[in-house]
């Protein structure tokens, strides 16, 4: 019998990596997202390893009336579309040293559409898309 099939050995686990490390990096390009164009994230070369299937976007502003900045009052209702956020780009691309590793277009539609088949119906009790 051929020693490559032979499989007698338990399967080593390694578990090595105990814990992660969030690390903050802000936009090197388009920061305004009232203007169109390319927002740009660059995580140049570190000393580290990244997992990027652990890592998420965050979106700090506040919501305004117009382009005067009037805010809303207490008593004012708003909706919001579910995945808002991701309803701002056209286009989101992951490039590993300039080569595109994954791209999606639409990706408020994509994502939501996904949200749809992956969580239950009723938002008001899971974490539906939030």
């Amino acid at each position: 019998m051929n020693i490559i099939l032979s499989i007698t050995e338990k399967p080593e686990i390694d578990e090595s990596i105990s814990e992660y490390e969030f690390h903050s990096y802000e936009p090197i390009t388009g920061t305004d997202f009232n203007r169109p164009g390319e927002i740009r994230l660059s995580i140049e070369t570190q000393d580290l390893f990244t997992h990027p299937s652990e890592s998420y976007l965050v979106f700090d502003g506040k919501l305004v009336k117009n382009a005067n900045d009037a805010a809303y009052a207490d008593a004012d209702v708003i909706t919001l579309t579910n995945n808002a956020r991701m309803h701002r780009f056209g286009i989101i691309k992951y490039q590993l040293s300039a080569e595109e590793i994954e791209s999606l277009f639409h990706p408020g539609q994509a994502t939501t559409m996904l949200g749809m088949l992956k969580f239950p119906d009723d938002f008001q009790k899971s974490t539906g898309l939030n």
